[in-house]
């Protein structure tokens, strides 16, 4: 059976062909709105960047946070106060002694990080106090790669890890000033580079 033919009128109400989209078209719109928002990302950052600088933050028990104050500044800050008040001048000057070569230390061979690198400064404001560390500074070395050899890289992960750690060694090393000198005037000591590799 043939099929009737069809009228000019007919013709003309029939749809228009849908011009055909394939996967090209629709990979080109993806990449066009991925490079938009990638854009929209990276142009972010930099602005809050500039504009605040990025603050730590810890959960309190009481599932309140509080923003993380640096301890260092604080003890660093109190210790400059109580030495201006009991003298009722600025203390002098911080000295610092950089140990040297750098502190590296082997952790467990089954643990997913093998070693530990730190460079230490030590701070004091008498020079004959770190003319003393100098002195000790094998005993001050051996000991400090006793203490840090003993622990789990994990722990030393987060701030409050290596705050405390940075205190221990500090501990440490005034104990150790202590036993070979009598005296223990240090007052500082600084993790100025922490690599873990």
């Amino acid at each position: 059976m043939a099929e009737p033919e069809k009228t000019d009128d007919e013709e003309e109400a029939a749809p228009p062909a849908k011009p055909k989209s394939g996967i090209v078209g629709k990979l080109i719109n993806a990449a066009g709105i991925f490079v938009l928002c990638l854009g929209a990302v990276v142009t972010g950052g930099i602005i809050n960047g500039k504009l605040a600088h990025p603050t730590e933050y810890r959960l309190e028990k009481d599932g309140s946070i509080k923003p993380v104050v640096p301890v260092v500044v604080v003890e660093a800050k109190a210790k400059a106060a109580e030495a201006k008040e009991a003298t009722g001048k600025p203390p002098p000057p911080a000295l610092y002694l950089k140990m040297d070569p750098q502190l590296v230390v082997n952790f467990d061979a089954s643990s997913e990080v093998k070693f530990l690198a730190l460079d230490i400064e030590f701070m004091a404001r008498d020079q004959a106090v770190l003319d003393d560390v100098q002195r000790n500074m094998p005993k001050i070395r051996n000991n400090l790669l006793m203490l840090i050899g003993n622990r789990d890289y994990k722990t030393l992960m987060s701030r409050e890890g290596k705050d405390a750690l940075r205190l221990e060694a500090l501990n440490e090393t005034k104990r150790v000033l202590q036993q070979e000198t009598g005296s223990a005037k240090l007052e500082d000591l600084f993790f100025t580079s922490f690599v873990v590799q």
